[in-house]
Parts: C-alpha cells; sequence; structure tokens
C-alpha cells in the first residue's frame, strides 16, 4: 500500500490564454478545473497505475463532497475536515509563449488537535512495508516539521518514506530523519544549493549528490531535457522523446506517481527513472492536472533512452 499525506489540497484552475501579458483584459474565460494539491494528484496517478492507494488530507468543509467525488472512487481517503474551503491555484497556460503562470490563494488554517488526529490516522495505517509519499506545501497552522514527524513515524512503522515539497517546506522536513525518495525539480534544486540553473546532466547529478545524506536516492525532473536519477551507487539519465505538451501542470507529480510504482515493485534505478519520466511525458500531452493513460505512458517509455552517467 502506498500512503500520500497532502496537508494543503488545492482546486486547481486553468485558464489557457495564449500571448498572456500582464495589465491587459481577458473576459469571457471558461476554466477547467480540477481537484488537486501535489499529493492528490499523486494519488490520482497511482491509482491509475494500478496501485493501492490511501489519501491523507486536511480537507476544507466547503470543498469536501467535490474532493470525495473525485478522489473516493479511486483510493481509501481519510480526510480531517476544517473549516472553511481548500485553496484555489489559478494556472494561466500560454502556449503561444510556452509559458505558464501561476497563482495560489491561502487556504484554511488547522490546529494541534487536527494535526494530532492526522498522525494517528497515519500511525494505526501504515504496516511493515509500505510507502508513506509526503506531497506538498504545509497547510497553515501545522508545525512545520510535520513531514520530519510523518518520516519519523513510518521508520517506527516498518515502512519507507519519499519527500516533494517546494524549498521553503524542505530544510525543517530534514530535520533528524531522513527519506528513501525525493524528488525536486531542476529549478528547485538548483535554488535550494544557491546555484545558476542549467540543463547540464552532469552537473544536476552532482547537484543531487550534495543534497543525497537525508535521501536514499533522487529523481531530478528537468522537463523536455528528461530526468536524472541519484543514489549512493549510481546515477542515470533518462532522455524523454518529444510529445505534444497541452500543459506541465502536474507532471512533477505525475513522475513522483511513477518513481513510488516503481518503489512498490522493486525497480532498478534505470527502470524506475524510465517509469517516473514516461508519467511526467504523459501527463503534460494529456493536459489533465494530475493524471495520465496507461497506453500513453507505456508507449513513451519503450522510446526513453537510459545512460549511466555516474
Amino acid at each position: 500500500m502506498i500512503h500520500v499525506l497532502c496537508p494543503n489540497p488545492a482546486i486547481d484552475k486553468l485558464y489557457a490564454i495564449d500571448g498572456f501579458a500582464a495589465g491587459e483584459d481577458y473576459p469571457g474565460q471558461r476554466p477547467a478545473t480540477r481537484f488537486g494539491g501535489k499529493g492528490v494528484n499523486v494519488a490520482r496517478v497511482l491509482s491509475q497505475l494500478g496501485e493501492d492507494v490511501h489519501l491523507y488530507a486536511f480537507m476544507g468543509e466547503e470543498s469536501e463532497t467535490g474532493f470525495r467525488r473525485e478522489m473516493e472512487g479511486r483510493c481509501a481517503c481519510t480526510f480531517v475536515t476544517v473549516r472553511g474551503a481548500c485553496r484555489t491555484t489559478v494556472n494561466i497556460i500560454d502556449r503561444k509563449n510556452d509559458r505558464e503562470t501561476v497563482i495560489t490563494e491561502a487556504g484554511p488554517r488547522v490546529t494541534d488537535e487536527h494535526t494530532t488526529k492526522m498522525l494517528a490516522q497515519l500511525e494505526e495505517n501504515l504496516r511493515p512495508g509500505d510507502i508513506l509519499a509526503c506531497s506538498g506545501s504545509i497547510i497553515d497552522g501545522a508545525p512545520e516539521d510535520l513531514y520530519a514527524q510523518a518520516s519519523a513515524l513510518a521508520r517506527s512503522r516498518g515502512a519507507r518514506c519519499a519527500l516533494d515539497c517546494n524549498a521553503q517546506t524542505l530544510p525543517p522536513s530534514l530535520r533528524g530523519t531522513n527519506y528513501a525518495l525525493g524528488k525536486p525539480n531542476e529549478r528547485e534544486l538548483c535554488a535550494l544549493l544557491g546555484e545558476e540553473r542549467t540543463q547540464e546532466h552532469s552537473k544536476i547529478a552532482a547537484y543531487a549528490r550534495r543534497l543525497m545524506p537525508p535521501y536514499g536516492a533522487l529523481v531530478v525532473s528537468m522537463g523536455a531535457q528528461g530526468g536524472v536519477w541519484v543514489d549512493s551507487m549510481c546515477a542515470y539519465l533518462a532522455r524523454v522523446p518529444q510529445v505534444r505538451v497541452i500543459s506541465t501542470v502536474g507532471s512533477g507529480d505525475a513522475a513522483l506517481a511513477g518513481a513510488l510504482r516503481a518503489m512498490a515493485l522493486g525497480l532498478a534505478p534505470e527502470e524506475a527513472l524510465r517509469l517516473a519520466m514516461a508519467c511526467g511525458a504523459a501527463n503534460a500531452m494529456l493536459g489533465e492536472v494530475g493524471s495520465v493513460r496507461m497506453q500513453d505512458v507505456a508507449s513513451i517509455s519503450e522510446k526513453i533512452t537510459t545512460e549511466k552517467i555516474g
């Protein structure tokens, strides 16, 4: 079983506006609306890959019905209900300039009681050999080291833990614990280390090794440039075939889902990277936030080339 902790779910609104520019007026827009947040996206893709999933989230009471309708047919759901509505994330997709603009609203606030209840649910459900994925930002009011607490809890239950969070959330999440897997993208990795952005795979592998001590392995996604896998023994590069991109929103989450599926199956690093990158590209091609089609994943995976780079 893979358990996914999503502390801060979101309702994603996607606007397709070619040539988008600040200060202009764009009347009559009809956004595509999706129930998301990084962990929700990860859980949805895992279910589409055929994995047994349990999703945990702090859920705004005004949004709960929609999230349950979307996710309960896909996976088990444990929602700790809080007052208010989940946050809304606005994504403006400009295909003309190959650019995406993201505006993220604030969400509801939780209390210590909510956090205690969530961790108790995890402790009750985790089993030896399970995987726990901690994914996304920390909701307002939760302890900044929530993921570190969850990781320690997983370890005490004989489960492995993976982490995918933003730069602000990362330092307290690494405090006194470790993770079997991490999944930054190239931009996040360079920002964390104070380095200029680069598309050189050898540099990305070297940067990933600098981040390694708290992780067993890292998957670094690089968009159209593919991705890199690094662990204590080896480093691999994956080159992804060109696909018709509709939207990359959720592709990083899909890549994490692929890596988690590979972890559950016990795949070798090279194959784990291949599956992760195929899922990320399949999401971009489909254009539905945090969604893939198995036939797309299989087709793309066959065309991905890999090579050992360290």
